[in-house]
């Protein structure tokens, strides 16, 4: 080989290194040059943020508002916006209060399951006012210390009162709460009455009635009675009968129950037999009392005849 192509071949092998080097150079002196204007632009639009400023802007070209998902940079960017709902009446609704129907108070009351006489005072010794039916069922006002009667008002006259027995007269609601009256005085007035003979009934299959009549002729009420005999001839025996109530003895039952005789009423005993009294002198024997059960204040009367 001649010394020019050896020269030749060995700066064939020296230019690869050679630009090597110079591009190196020229890349070290490009780091180092001051940035262009539009250069700089670009990088500031690659800091932090910008990628975030181009969806936005890119979502009001579209005309689209970018919310908290949009900006985030997150998983859900690429979903729709939440819809808004806006109600077409935007009127205040005004609510009717429900009525609420106030209890009315229970008032009350004494229900009478037999007729009873209604008094000026607790007792049979009172006078008599008014009697109530059985079934009625009257205001309570008040009840006497014993609790033994009550006050009521009286149903045919609603501004006046009365003591009513409670034997036969069942509180209805809250009557515990009732005040307690103290009765009037007693009235000094004495209690009487007469005996008559009726009829005599006669034949009732196992037993004998004679019937009486007794008149109330005193100023206290009659309530309960006790008749007995004695059969002077012989022959008959006469039978005790007790009662709390009068009735009428046209028949061999009692019918027609009265609970007392007031002061000017009449009703009717029995005096019973085992046998025929017919004929026979017979003393019939009568205890009448002011309260029932044979309580109270009792007169004892008899009638000797022959019936």
């Amino acid at each position: 080989m001649s010394g020019r192509d050896k020269r030749k071949g060995k700066y064939l092998k020296s230019t690869p290194i050679i630009l090597v080097g110079c591009m190196l150079i020229l890349l070290s002196l490009a780091c180092n040059m001051p940035l262009t204007a539009r250069q700089e632009d670009d990088r500031q639009q690659k800091q932090p943020g910008f990628v975030e400023t181009s969806i936005a802007e890119t979502m009001v070209a579209l005309g689209r508002q970018p919310d908290a998902e949009d900006q985030s940079g997150g998983e859900d960017e690429d979903l729709p916006p939440t819809a808004t709902f806006t109600p077409e009446n935007t009127e205040t609704p005004t609510l009717t209060p429900t009525v609420t129907d106030t209890p009315t108070p229970e008032v009350p009351s004494v229900y009478v399951s037999q007729n009873t006489n209604c008094r000026t005072g607790p007792g049979t010794f009172y006078q008599w006012l008014i009697t109530i039916l059985q079934g009625e069922e009257p205001e309570a006002i008040a009840k006497d210390p014993l609790e033994e009667y009550w006050y009521i008002r009286r149903p045919d006259q609603a501004s006046d009162f009365c003591w009513l027995w409670g034997k036969y007269a069942t509180p209805q609601g809250d009557t515990a709460s009732l005040p307690i009256y103290t009765p009037p005085p007693t009235p000094t007035v004495g209690f009487d009455y007469s005996v008559a003979f009726q009829s005599n009934v006669g034949n009732c299959i196992w037993f004998w009635v004679l019937e009486y009549r007794i008149d109330n002729i005193g100023g206290i009420t009659l309530e309960s009675w006790r008749t007995n005999a004695i059969d002077h001839t012989g022959g008959s025996n006469p039978v005790q009968n007790v009662q709390d109530e009068f009735y009428d003895y046209s028949g061999c039952a009692g019918a027609n129950p009265q609970v007392d005789l007031t002061p000017g009423e009449s009703y009717y005993v029995a005096v019973i037999f085992d046998n025929d009294p017919t004929g026979h002198d017979i003393t019939s024997k009568f205890t009448i009392c002011t309260e029932n059960g044979m309580g109270g204040d009792c007169l004892k009367k008899q009638l000797r005849h022959t019936p």
